[in-house]
């Protein structure tokens, strides 16, 4: 990530997430628009740590004020005895069922959720339901900031809980249910800023403990800058919410919503008509670019034949590593979304001895890079495993134990980040390891045409 986009995504963070129009979906579509790819649901979850502390900050003497409360309730035994004591607890009550939601739906919000068509469909629909509370709360009447109870706070939880979806905002799900609650919009718009600290704050420390091989790819500097960015855009949103809520309906909100899903559904459509012939990315090395066997027999190659899909578009060559592979992707700059990409690397990491603990932050960061050219699916990427090189008869006269040793172990660290992810792992290392010179190539150390067809076997039903 390089300090333009670090700050892009920072103001994009801080601007939209206060604000009823989505920051997870603005995350998403922004750099798909600029060609930077999908950053992921980790790098979105930690560079909210801005925002959230500009919501803490700018609530303090409110966080100050329930805390006390909190345990003046539970000291005198009488938890809901005063104002402030029952509003804390209504904020515990808001928090519990995104938590349990979140951990539930976690390869879900990796994953589909990062859709594009789910992002558009999210923005128009919970546009909708928005326009409906609004009509319904005018219709009703708006009932006593007092008269809040535990069951609205359970409901703005609830809604707060559809915003684990890219494209429906935190803040404009949690005040439509406010809104159907007849709950008035400056303090449905503060409950929900206030709520929305201990799940937030979860959600980033959760993905910067499971993903800091991933965010390690993308440096501490960029990281940092995205944070402080959305703090200070963070604040600005939260003060000229508050202040237009007072006088003002959300209808110019969910106007915006409208205009910017239908210009996401011209756009897909479109695309999905104009659909260029090659739609599979194959990312890799030498096995990958099929060393020694002509281009129709490499793997990438049989497998598009196999299953219907355009030419095969390989960033690839023999030798690279994965900090090779990721610059070459850097040149090539190739435009997703891909309805499918494939990922082999990792065999020339092995072969110049480098470190597994470095394999694995770097392969993470390729995977989340594959990710994004699948349009954010992970469903999408399929993960190839590494063959066994120390079965061939190049290998003659080394230590072929400790080849495969070091193969497994390579391989037990993309299988596990891929599961991980939410993206496919295929094992084709078995075949690699078949006691058959058919399946060696000319130059005695890579797969032939046929071996590569026995990894199609493999590989063609996950990509179908």
């Amino acid at each position: 990530m390089s300090i333009t986009e670090a700050i892009v995504l920072g103001l994009v963070q801080g601007l939209t997430e206060f604000i009823p129009i989505s920051s997870t979906g603005h995350l998403k579509l922004v750099p798909e628009l600029l060609g930077w790819g999908d950053p992921g649901a980790a790098a979105s979850a930690v560079i909210q740590f801005g925002t959230i502390l500009a919501v803490i900050i700018y609530f303090a003497r409110d966080i100050v004020r329930l805390t006390v409360g909190f345990f003046r309730g539970l000291i005198a035994r009488n938890p809901f005895g005063d104002d402030d004591s029952r509003e804390a607890w209504y904020v515990l009550f808001a928090t519990i069922p995104i938590i349990i939601l979140g951990v539930a739906l976690k390869d879900l919000i990796h994953g589909v959720f990062r859709s594009t068509w789910v992002v558009t469909f999210q923005l128009i629909f919970i546009a909708i339901l928005m326009q409906l509370a609004e009509a319904y709360a005018r219709r009703k009447g708006f009932r006593a900031r007092e008269e809040f109870n535990a069951k609205d706070a359970i409901a703005m939880g609830l809604g707060q809980c559809i915003a684990l979806i890219p494209g429906s905002s935190r803040s404009g799900s949690t005040i439509m249910t406010a809104l159907f609650r007849r709950i008035p919009h400056e303090y449905a718009a503060r409950f929900s800023f206030i709520m929305s600290i201990p799940a937030i704050t979860a959600a980033g420390v959760y993905e910067l403990v499971s993903e800091r091989e991933h965010l390690a790819t993308i440096g501490v500097t960029p990281i940092a800058v995205a944070i402080v960015v959305a703090f200070i855009s963070g604040w600005a949103s939260i003060w000229f919410l508050l202040r237009y809520l007072r006088t003002h309906t959300t209808h110019i909100f969910i106007y915006y919503r409208y205009a910017l899903g239908a210009v996401l559904a011209v756009l897909l459509l479109t695309s999905c008509s104009a659909m260029p012939a090659s739609r599979y990315l194959a990312l890799g090395d030498s096995y990958t670019i099929g060393e020694s066997v002509a281009a129709e027999e490499r793997f990438p190659n049989q497998l598009a034949k196999q299953i219907g899909i355009g030419e095969p578009q390989i960033i690839a060559k023999t030798g690279w590593t994965t900090d090779e592979l990721n610059a070459a992707i850097d040149s090539a700059d190739p435009k997703g979304p891909y309805d499918l990409v494939t990922l082999l690397i990792g065999v020339n990491n092995q072969y110049r001895g480098r470190s597994a603990d470095e394999y694995r932050a770097q392969f993470v960061g390729l995977l989340q890079r594959a990710i994004g050219f699948a349009g954010g699916n992970a469903k999408h990427v399929i993960v190839v495993s590494i063959p066994d090189w120390g079965v061939t008869p190049f290998a003659e006269g080394r230590d072929r134990a400790k080849v495969a040793r070091e193969i497994d172990q390579f391989n037990a660290i993309n299988r596990e980040e891929a599961l991980r992810a939410g993206a496919k792992w295929v094992d084709i290392t078995g075949i690699s390891r078949r006691n058959d010179p058919a399946l060696v190539a000319g130059d005695g150390l890579h797969p032939s045409g046929r071996q590569y067809a026995e990894w199609v076997k493999s590989i063609a039903p996950e990509a179908r």
